[in-house]
């Protein structure tokens, strides 16, 4: 399950439709369809902010569980930091990961010419 699905999953936890989540957080219309992968850490905020029992480490990571304590909201601003902190290291752990991808598909296909 990766992120998208996590996040499709919490939503109808909450049974919420799409459109009404995003109406929520402050997302156009059609946004949640539309995202591939992950999304920003500005966006995290805006479902931590609207969804404070949202687990992140669950969601971005899909580790633990769904839901959590709710936190204060002082200790909101603090996660939005640590959020904005992890979301560049799950990035750029991604773009290692896609370039490894990238790298072991060019010596496949050079070790398949060669056969």
């Amino acid at each position: 399950m990766d992120f998208i699905d996590r996040l499709k999953l919490f939503i109808k936890s909450k049974g919420l439709g799409q459109t009404k989540f995003e109406e929520r957080v402050g997302f156009s219309r059609g946004y949640i369809s539309k995202v591939k992968t992950s999304i920003g850490a500005d966006k995290l905020s805006n479902i931590v902010e609207a969804f404070p029992d949202l687990n992140l480490d669950w969601l971005i990571t899909g580790k633990g569980k769904m839901t959590s304590t709710p936190v204060q909201p002082a200790a909101v601003e603090q996660t939005t930091d640590t959020l904005e902190e992890n979301s560049v290291k799950y990035k750029n752990k991604y773009l290692e990961i896609l370039e490894e991808n990238r790298i072991l598909r060019l010596e496949i296909e050079k070790l398949r010419k060669e056969a």
